[in-house]
């Protein structure tokens, strides 16, 4: 059987490209661009390569980058003083909460404090009920991970076929993060068909090999990297990989001098050519696109943000 490797690198650079000739025209026409904030820390070795990688990229396609790196030992009133800046700055369309936060932190709390207008993810609370309830029809912005799935599958021709089975394995601690758990849990309202088996287990749950053999689709959120084994998975299998870990660092090949990263997921990608049908790889699968979609909503939020002026100066006439 042949493996597909799907990577996201041509649909990243085609929202790019989008998102970038959005804004030169958004420019020319307003003589400002949206603003994107992103509010990190440094409590995991990936965060000195995310960082400035979110910051360059998003400078790339013309949008004005605020950042808020703060100490790992800062304090929730640290961290909502820095929010509650950025909710009033109308310079600031879009605020990122890079993650993952220190432990001493209550995540939902966190998220909670942006204001929602400016959370364009799809991770405040009240976000994430629109995107698990679209009856409501409240929706701002479709939620950043389920959303590049689906651009994912549709460029490489894939179906999301109706009673095929979802298996999600997460660490111990994501299951206990609630705002990781909420994330997943909304993400499959939206991807996974009603009439499909769906699974979350734990990766140290002594019923794990059974759950990925019989898994369709399986969904690796892992701090271990190439933990799935080969031989637990089912013939065809999609994996969908999610959680990048960083494995060592290496000299590069052009400057010697300057480190890089080498990145893995839960899935060792060599191992699985010819039983997985399709994989969606760490790197350069679902994330590489999350982020070209993160742009876009930003550019939705600038544009709300220009409705909402413009209804406000009505209401005043």
């Amino acid at each position: 059987m042949e493996t597909r490797i799907i990577k996201g690198e041509m649909i990243r650079d085609q929202i790019f490209g989008e998102v970038k000739t959005e804004i030169a025209a958004l420019q020319e026409k307003y003589h400002q661009v949206p603003g994107i904030a992103f509010v990190g820390f440094n409590c995991v070795p990936l965060s000195k390569y995310n960082i400035p990688m979110h910051v360059q990229m998003a400078q790339g396609v013309g949008l004005r980058v605020f950042k808020e790196i703060l100490p790992n030992e800062a304090s929730e009133k640290d961290v909502f003083d820095v929010i509650d800046r950025l909710n009033a700055d109308e310079e600031v369309q879009a605020i990122v909460l890079l993650q993952p936060l220190p432990e001493h932190f209550n995540p939902v709390r966190i998220v909670n404090r942006i204001d929602p207008v400016k959370e364009v993810e799809g991770f405040h609370p009240q976000n994430m009920i629109n995107t698990m309830f679209p009856d409501l029809n409240t929706a701002r912005y479709p939620m950043c991970l389920p959303t590049a799935l689906y651009e994912m599958f549709k460029e490489a021709g894939l179906q999301i076929l109706p009673e095929k089975e979802w298996v999600f394995v997460l660490d111990d601690g994501f299951f206990s993060n609630s705002l990781t758990k909420m994330i997943v849990r909304s993400a499959a309202s939206v991807v996974v068909p009603n009439n499909s088996p769906l699974t979350f287990i734990n990766k140290d749950s002594a019923n794990l090999i059974s759950h990925v053999k019989r898994a369709d689709f399986l969904v690796v959120v892992t701090k271990f990297p190439e933990y799935i084994q080969a031989q637990w998975l089912k013939k065809g299998v999609c994996i969908i990989d999610i959680y990048s870990n960083l494995v060592k660092e290496i000299p590069s090949k052009t400057d010697p001098a300057k480190l890089v990263p080498i990145i893995r997921g839960g899935i060792n990608v060599a191992s699985t050519t010819g039983i997985a049908g399709a994989l969606l790889p760490i790197p350069g699968g679902l994330m590489t696109v999350v982020l070209a979609i993160l742009f876009r909503n930003t550019v939705t939020a600038y544009k709300n943000s220009l409705k909402r002026a413009n209804q406000s100066v009505l209401s005043f006439a």
